[in-house]
């Protein structure tokens, strides 16, 4: 504008100019997302070393017998029918999977089926209760002490573990319990995190490099704990909580370090990228942290976009959860692998997600960046993707035994594959229609999906007391109805768009925006040109 003298920032730019986009390859978000992805994968590790474990600390001989003798009156049957039966079964799956029957090691504890359907899903108990909390907790007083504090609690509860297993099983089953809380608050957090961190058309791209901690840590700990059940010291299986909570304490010192809520507060970043975050996000967001007695609940509660975010969320859960939790004791049960290949196999399922969840949101944000679709039509396409193509191979994965191995694990690998699509789809959805209660909302969903955690797990364990194939066959059904349900409701309620209720604080409060970080004359002077 003529006449009006215009000061250039530390990067030769003006204060009244556009930022452009900073280098993502060299930007403080893409460490953000990195360390990100580091705690998830401490936070996946944590969770499902326990399935990989749990398959070498139980005595599966005798809890095999205890479940094929009982008759439909629960009385025990000791017909040498049914123990011939069980024979011939052992013999024909030992010889299709190469191995002797020696090869599936039995554990020191005689955990029927309904104990430990009851340890596999005691963190998800922990797990929903933290959620909402975690997200309330990360808008008021920040992301990053929420994310350290909540995993200093679930990494001591991990090393801890091995203990309480020794002491009893209800001790067990309350630490398992400490970490599905530690563990409940990073989602919603690192959401909240995102919110004030990640430009809108980059927000699929850093969400899914950061949740790709999730499959990271699913695809190393799923293998190394198997072969640490074989190898490792306290009897194999307690090595693998010792190892996984000492690498959750060390990098938790890497997050406190590197890490800050928002791009004001942290002493890494350039000028330039700090402007261009701010900017992009300054019609979505202020300074001022919402109270409370703000938060819109009600609105929450009418809203057909969030319920259809929580519907998604659950129902993918739901399909998730029953085979993250049981992989493992499927491949024991069904297709009788040792415990060192269903470590390594029980990995290639989150090897294709892993994948996913990388690839998706590129082509995602790409196709809302070019116009090709709008945001909330991507949203539906992948959620949509993700949740009902997955279920084709899981209806033919419960028609497969154990003379099929091969086939039942590709077609497992799909199956978990196909669901990555959901991570752009309503995973990152809360930022779309409510950025600055995106935390809060993360929790909801988040906490009502985490219930079908500890369900699932119930329900598969209460249907596959006799270790058939048919058992299992029930359980594959039962998800792929639920996730159908899910992709359904999605497509009818979803949407790309900023909820009135979620703009109403917007427009009631100045922006006031620290795009220099100097002193307080400068920080006026920003937020003068970002209303003009």
């Amino acid at each position: 504008m003529p006449g009006k003298n215009h000061e250039s920032t530390q990067d030769g730019t003006h204060d009244s100019d556009p930022p452009k986009a900073t280098p993502f390859l060299r930007s403080t978000r893409l460490v953000l997302a990195l360390l990100g992805c580091l705690m998830f994968f401490h936070l996946y590790a944590q969770r499902v070393g326990m399935s990989v474990a749990i398959v070498c600390m139980v005595n599966q001989t005798a809890v095999a017998e205890m479940g094929r003798l009982q008759t439909p009156t629960g009385v025990a049957d000791n017909s040498s029918d049914i123990i011939s039966k069980a024979a011939d079964r052992n013999s024909r799956c030992s010889k299709a999977s190469g191995q002797s029957n020696g090869s599936l090691n039995d554990g020191p504890f005689v955990w029927e089926k309904s104990i430990q359907g009851h340890i596999l899903g005691a963190f998800f108990y922990g797990y929903t209760v933290s959620q909402i909390p975690g997200g309330l907790m990360a808008e008021q007083f920040g992301g990053k002490w929420v994310v350290f504090g909540f995993l200093a609690l679930s990494s001591v509860a991990t090393l801890l573990t091995p203990v309480a297993a020794r002491f009893s099983f209800a001790a067990l089953i309350v630490l398992r319990v400490f970490v599905g809380i530690g563990s409940g608050a990073l989602f919603p957090a690192m959401h909240s995190m995102w919110g004030k961190w990640a430009p809108p058309m980059e927000r699929s791209k850093l969400a899914g490099l950061t949740y790709a901690g999730c499959m990271i840590g699913n695809v190393i700990t799923l293998p190394v704990s198997g072969v640490l059940c074989q190898y490792g010291f306290d009897g194999g299986w307690g090595s693998v909580f010792y190892l996984i909570g000492i690498s959750s304490v060390v990098s938790l010192v890497f997050w406190a370090i590197f890490t800050s809520d928002t791009p004001d507060t942290n002493r890494y970043i350039s000028t330039a990228e700090r402007r261009y975050i701010v900017h992009s996000l300054k019609d979505e967001i202020s300074d001022r942290k919402p109270k409370l007695s703000e938060v819109p609940w009600l609105e929450f509660l009418k809203s057909g976009p969030v319920w259809a975010i929580i519907i998604a969320n659950f129902c993918m859960d739901w399909g998730f959860y029953t085979l993250l939790t049981n992989i493992p004791t499927f491949y024991s049960e069904v297709l009788r692998f040792d415990i060192t290949s269903n470590g390594l196999y029980s990995a290639l399922p989150f090897i294709g997600l892993w994948i996913t969840m990388n690839l998706s949101p590129i082509l995602a944000d790409h196709l809302r960046a070019k116009k090709i679709l709008s945001t909330g039509n991507t949203r539906k396409l992948f959620t949509a993707i993700g949740l009902v193509g997955g279920t084709v191979f899981l209806v033919a994965l419960s028609f497969l035994d154990c003379s099929q191995t091969t086939l039942a694990v590709t077609l497992l690998t799909l199956a978990v594959t196909a669901s990555g699509n959901t991570f752009p789809g309503f995973f990152v959805n809360h930022m779309d229609i409510a950025p600055i209660y995106a935390g809060t909302l993360m929790g909801i969903s988040n906490g009502v999906a985490a219930m079908s955690g500890f369900m699932a797990p119930a329900i598969a364990a209460a249907l596959t007391t006799s270790q058939s194939r048919e058992a299992w066959q029930k359980v594959f059904f039962i998800s792929a109805g639920v996730q159908c349900f899910g992709g359904l409701m999605f497509i009818v309620l979803a949407s790309g768009e900023l909820q009135p209720w979620a703009k109403t604080r917007n427009e009631a409060a100045p922006v006031v925006l620290d795009v220099i970080g100097s002193p307080s004359q400068e920080t006026a002077k920003a937020a003068a040109v970002t209303h003009e």
